[in-house]
């Protein structure tokens, strides 16, 4: 839509190539450390692992990015909270931090998790090989319905930490002391 690049004013159309900018030198940045520090034996393998750090890394650049572009969306104008979104930015903020911050979590306790159980799955060991119970003959699981298992112990422990911390230490008392005193008058 050129129109609409025609309406933008310079300094939204300034931000918007910065981000631009931004993501692809974030975007090369990442896949530049990610193939650096690889180990020699995973040159050609390990891609779900590998893609669950990069996009780990532009959630990052995502979250990181938002603080300025929220500055510049709505900035400290108070008619952006819905009776005068003229000279806002016009995109929506909250959905947007609600996005970036329901996925750190995602990425924390599931994405990250999982992907690290699904490329250990295929070492040979159990978890009761390394407790020392002997290994059967049986036919070994595969590797994604080990690494769930996993991340299910994992997601249920974070589960129980949150709401144990939640239900016991979710008030707190802080006393406060008021203070009164005299009013005084500004001579202009």
């Amino acid at each position: 839509n050129i129109q609409l690049l025609l309406t933008m004013d310079a300094d939204t159309i300034f931000v918007i190539v910065v981000l631009v900018i931004i993501f692809i030198l974030s975007s090369i940045g990442a896949a530049y450390l990610i193939i650096y520090y690889q180990h020699p034996d995973d040159k050609n393998e390990a891609y779900f692992p590998k893609l669950v750090v990069f996009l780990g890394m532009m959630v990052a650049v995502t979250t990181i990015v938002g603080f300025p572009l929220d500055a510049r969306n709505k900035g400290e104008y108070v008619g952006c909270e819905g009776f005068d979104t003229g000279v806002c930015g016009g995109l929506n903020m909250e959905v947007y931090w609600n996005i970036c911050f329901w996925c750190i979590p995602v990425w924390l306790f599931v994405l990250i998790p999982f992907s690290s159980f699904y490329y250990e799955a295929d070492d040979g060991y159990t978890l009761a090989t390394m407790v020392g119970a002997t290994p059967r003959n049986d036919k070994p699981k595969s590797k994604i319905v080990q690494a769930l298992c996993s991340t299910t112990f994992v997601l249920i422990f974070v589960i129980l930490v949150f709401a144990l911390t939640y239900l016991f230490m979710s008030d707190t008392n802080i006393p406060v002391m008021k203070y009164t005193g005299a009013v005084m008058k500004a001579n202009y």
